[in-house]
């Protein structure tokens, strides 16, 4: 038998292709998640420079009011629950729109868009009488007993639009952001 002779062939073997293709789709299986989590955790950084914004304001308003602002609803509203965020793409403020005015009475002015509704929580009324509510419970943060002015300011989104909704706070008696579980944590 005679050897054949292998002349001006160039090219991959099939083997060799399947084994590129095997590469290829193991990078993609380890890459893909794990963009996606930078993604999800680079969406989530707004909410600690906003909160951060909403609390040094609502301190600069006490200090001058002796009390925090009325209860401000969530803004921009969404259509998740109680009007949180449930859209993917980053959505503009409502700026000019009645739905502004406690955020300009707060002195907060949002700077562009944002993938998170925000809202603030407080005992006080419109003429700034404490009403006695006592502020919500379980979110990082143990609030001493009696009426004291209290507020809880929180970003809610569905960023990926998965039904679950993150959740973010900061309070009078927390400095720190604190984001309740839910489902599937990313932050």
């Amino acid at each position: 038998m005679q050897a054949v002779e292998r002349r001006g062939n160039s090219g991959f073997t099939l083997i060799e292709l399947m084994i590129v293709v095997v590469i290829i789709g193991v990078l993609a299986a380890v890459a893909i998640p794990s963009f996606t989590q930078y993604i999800k955790r680079s969406k989530a950084s707004e909410t600690y420079n906003v909160l951060q914004d909403i609390r040094d304001k609502q301190e600069s308003y006490f200090g001058e009011f002796k009390r925090y602002t009325v209860t401000i609803p969530y803004t921009p509203a969404g259509g998740g629950t109680d009007g949180c965020a449930d859209w993917v793409d980053a959505q503009n403020w409502p700026l000019g729109a009645a739905a502004m005015d406690p955020w300009i009475q707060l002195g907060f002015s949002p700077t562009g868009s944002s993938y998170y509704s925000y809202r603030v929580q407080t005992p006080f009324d419109a003429a700034g009488s404490h009403d006695g509510s006592a502020p919500p419970a379980n979110l990082g943060t143990t609030f001493p007993g009696g009426q004291i002015p209290w507020f809880v300011a929180e970003a809610c989104g569905d960023i990926d639009a998965d039904g679950n909704e993150a959740h973010f706070f900061v309070s009078s008696h927390n400095k720190r952001v604190f984001h309740q579980q839910e489902a599937e944590s990313y932050y």
